[in-house]
């Protein structure tokens, strides 16, 4: 866990150095509704299984932060970002309706079991915090908020997501972790701004080939679930930079994988896996590899070309004496686990 630490906090330090040489136009791209995108050099925060990324709305900055109802409704034209964390909430409050202004709700932590009808009249509404409640559905209505940016719907008992999420086309941060979903509906594929992608510990044994159009996906996380196989389509995500699938059921990985050139962080540690693609190579960005717990037993010839490898993880595979000590030969400056 320190090395692992430790290979983080270095890549986190270099990251910052490209972004700080770069000039302020190149830093940072900006929508019509105001979200900026950090750059894909920008410094992201890591720990083993999961990416926070420096994605938050521009906007919100400078906005005084509210924290109780009472005081909202003391000025509710004046209200843009309303904090009610953690205070034993068993329903949205009512109130809330009449924040017209609001562009930022956190209703995190609380024990809320339904999503009322009004929330999606709140047109401002940019940022939305339901992470660790009690919901078991979502209302059709809620499709209709389509200035949505950040989305976290996390910790709750979602066994499924309406077939047409994709209607929230301005995702730009969509985490829905710690659920019962068992599969993703189609319309995802229509969620062409998510930068962000998080749906790990739950129940999925597919994912639809559409996922393979949300083109503009940097970090993508499933992790913990129950996948099997991989689309094809996901060769297609060309901007995609970290890549989660641990604990899963994979046995096999499309040869497509070898098309995500800008992937930096390979995370496919506790499955199946018996072979590695062809061309494995052509990850010619590729510094963090995990690849442990699985059934690898030798390594296409093109892995040993590759240059740009900081930290490889093997342990508990199947590897023969000989490609481990061809390994040892081969990348000898760098942290190798086997």
């Amino acid at each position: 866990m320190k090395k692992n630490i430790l290979f983080f906090a270095l890549l986190t330090f270099s990251q910052i150095c490209l972004g700080q040489s770069k000039t302020q136009k190149q830093e940072a791209k900006t929508d019509n509704i105001g979200i900026a995108l950090v750059d894909d050099n920008e410094a992201f925060s890591h720990s083993d299984n999961s990416v926070t990324m420096s994605v938050a709305p521009k906007n919100l900055k400078g906005f005084k932060v509210y924290k109780t109802i009472a005081e909202a409704m003391k000025s509710p034209k004046d209200v843009y970002i309303l904090e009610l964390s953690s205070q034993s909430l068993t329903s949205i409050p009512e109130e809330i309706k009449t924040l017209t202004n609001l562009k930022s709700l956190n209703l995190s932590f609380n024990d809320i079991k339904n999503i009322p009808i009004w929330l999606s009249d709140l047109d401002s509404l940019i940022e939305l915090d339901m992470q660790s409640n009690e919901l078991s559905s979502i209302p059709l209505t809620f499709l209709k908020m389509k200035n949505l940016t950040h989305l976290n719907l996390g910790m709750n008992k979602l066994s499924e997501l309406p077939k047409d999420i994709g209607n929230l086309s301005n995702l730009v941060v969509f985490e829905c972790t710690n659920n019962k979903l068992k599969e993703l509906p189609n319309s995802i594929g229509d969620l062409k701004n998510l930068y962000h992608l998080e749906i790990y510990s739950n129940e999925l044994n597919t994912l639809p080939e559409t996922i393979g159009n949300c083109s503009g996906l940097v970090n993508l996380n499933f992790s913990y679930n129950k996948l099997s196989i991989l689309p094809s389509t996901i060769g297609n995500l060309n901007k995609l930079t970290w890549l989660y699938f641990d604990e899963n059921f994979i046995s096999v990985l499309p040869d497509s994988l070898t098309e995500l050139t800008n992937l930096t962080y390979f995370g496919m540690s506790d499955n199946k896996i018996e072979t590695l693609p062809d061309n494995f190579d052509k990850l010619k960005k590729l510094y963090g590899f995990s690849m442990n717990n699985n059934k690898l037993k030798e390594l296409p010839e093109t892995f040993f070309n590759m240059k740009s490898l900081g930290d490889i993880h093997l342990e508990h595979n199947e590897l023969s004496i000989e490609t481990k000590n061809k390994l040892k030969k081969k990348f000898k400056e760098i942290p190798l686990y086997l």
